[in-house]
């Protein structure tokens, strides 16, 4: 299954070109994550850190950049999982706006216990499950 939610691109995502800074398309991937968790995953994201005391932090990212978006523009971002491993997963993101793709993310993100010092856990069956409705294979 793929996870699919529409944004739009606002004055303040925007440099004075009224392009997409950069930086502003990893917020609005990690919103989709959060929007992923929410409506996806079925768990609110906060509740998550501060009842859970569990999060996902960032170990890896890979960013492809195809075309720019603008000021206005509504994409329509869609997110899967690739890869769940024991303590972490890939999650690929990719924004569009009709067929044009304009940019794809893939996160490694980290399975994290907060219950302190954030530190990686096991995944357990019952997140594996939540996660794996989102596994998708990879594609040539």
């Amino acid at each position: 299954m793929i996870f699919e939610c529409k944004k739009s691109i606002r004055f303040h995502h925007c440099d004075p070109a009224g392009i997409v800074f950069y930086p502003q398309c990893l917020v609005l991937c990690n919103e989709v994550v959060e929007d992923w968790f929410d409506r996806g995953i079925g768990v609110d994201f906060y509740k998550l850190h501060a009842e859970i005391r569990r999060g996902v932090p960032m170990r890896h990212l890979e960013v492809d950049f195809f075309a720019p978006s603008m000021h206005g523009d509504e994409l329509t971002f869609t997110l899967y999982v690739a890869r769940i491993g024991g303590s972490s997963m890939d999650i690929v993101t990719t924004a569009s706006m009709g067929e044009q793709v304009r940019f794809r993310a893939k996160q490694t993100v980290v399975w994290a216990d907060l219950g302190g010092a954030p530190r990686a856990t096991l995944i357990d069956d019952e997140w594996r499950e939540r996660f794996g409705r989102y596994l998708e294979p990879p594609k040539d």
